[in-house]
């Protein structure tokens, strides 16, 4: 989102520039698409979380220099927060989902650190920022229910479209597959990680009868990958998955044009980026409320339902039992996202809240 966001600024004319630590590439800045990315050293015994060179640089910038910093938990927002404060520039943070209260609820020792690194780090940094970037309404309402004051802004994330391949493409991926032409496909892509619930959408699949592909790489979490192949086999449909790995971008549009419903069922999502991809590319989407897409669901552009298998599957059945309306839903998602989500409209809308022009929500 960093460099698409950026991107889309410079296009419409802001001087704009990434910075960010890079131990390969320090000392350089490269151009990509018009926009300068420059990297810098970063400090020996913090590694890529903080760079005393960044933070010098940082602090010779104009006074009139806009920062925008996100990865809510990495030191760097530190160093930006500081460098605004010391000369009072403006300064803008952007969470992306990640201090949603699901997230560190428990009483492990993970979720104690974030709370404490919250209470005592993150929360007074939010409340001197000139504003905080929200992706929906939902994430708006955890910020305010975790203390943050500063003024809360709710601007979505973009997505490039897909060029949509045609269906033959898809055709081909179901025959090396060897998944047979009449089948319903259901896809899942996105990171093989617990708070994902994939085992929700095994369940649901087994029930339905129609066949799953699951993309993302199984190394990430392996032992959450021994689990759900467990699971697979445990429901009897393993003759019926199909695990893809990770994807480029060409795989995965071919993928889309294979698939006939793309299904989400995360615990706490920002806004999955892979959600908004599926829906650009014109297939038809079914999430769960812990997706935050219920703006796209009260548009008719997906359908949301209540975590579980039984709530999956009862929402997916309609979807796989008729392909008519499927393709409805499918060409409003793509219609949604193209209106919603173009990198173009949320890049002017960042540029008038650098501004003072921006509302609050």
């Amino acid at each position: 989102m960093v460099f698409e966001l950026a991107s889309a600024q410079r296009h419409l004319g802001a001087d704009v520039e990434i910075w960010t630590p890079n131990a390969i590439r320090a000392g350089s800045t490269e151009i990509f698409d018009g926009l300068p990315i420059r990297y810098f050293y970063p400090d020996p015994l913090m590694g890529l979380a903080r760079s005393y060179r960044l933070h010098r640089e940082l602090s010779r910038l104009p006074v009139d220099t806009v920062l925008h910093a996100h990865n809510t938990f990495n030191p760097l927002n530190v160093q930006v927060d500081q460098v605004a404060t010391q000369r009072g520039m403006k300064a803008f943070f952007h969470p992306h989902g990640a201090l949603d209260p699901a997230l560190f609820s428990g009483w492990d020792f993970k979720s104690l650190k974030k709370r404490v690194y919250i209470r005592y780090f993150t929360r007074p940094k939010l409340n001197r920022a000139t504003g905080v970037f929200a992706l929906t309404p939902r994430e708006h309402e955890q910020l305010i229910s975790l203390g943050i004051t500063s003024p809360i802004y709710v601007v979505p994330n973009g997505i490039r479209p897909l060029t949509a391949l045609p269906r033959t493409a898809g055709e081909a991926l179901r025959v090396r597959l060897g998944v047979a032409p009449e089948a319903r496909v259901v896809l899942f892509v996105g990171r093989i990680t617990t708070k994902k619930r994939i085992e929700d959408i095994i369940r649901a699949v087994a029930r339905s009868g129609a066949t799953l592909f699951i993309a993302g790489n199984p190394e990430q979490e392996p032992a959450y990958a021994a689990f759900l192949r467990a699971e697979i086999a445990s429901t009897g449909c393993a003759e019926r998955v199909r695990w893809l790995g990770f994807m480029n971008e060409a795989a995965k549009a071919e993928a889309y044009a294979a698939s006939d419903l793309f299904v989400h069922a995360s615990e706490s999502e920002g806004m999955a980026l892979a959600i908004l991809e599926a829906m650009s590319a014109g297939l038809p989407v079914v999430a769960t409320r812990g997706c935050y897409m219920s703006e796209a669901a009260a548009a008719g552009a997906l359908i949301e339902c209540a975590a579980g298998p039984e709530a999956l599957a009862d929402a997916m059945a309609p979807l796989l039992a008729d392909p008519a309306r499927a393709h409805q839903l499918g060409e409003a998602g793509r219609a949604y996202v193209t209106r919603v989500h173009a990198w173009a409209e949320i890049a002017r809308a960042t540029l008038r809240i650098y501004a003072g022009q921006g509302g609050v929500r």
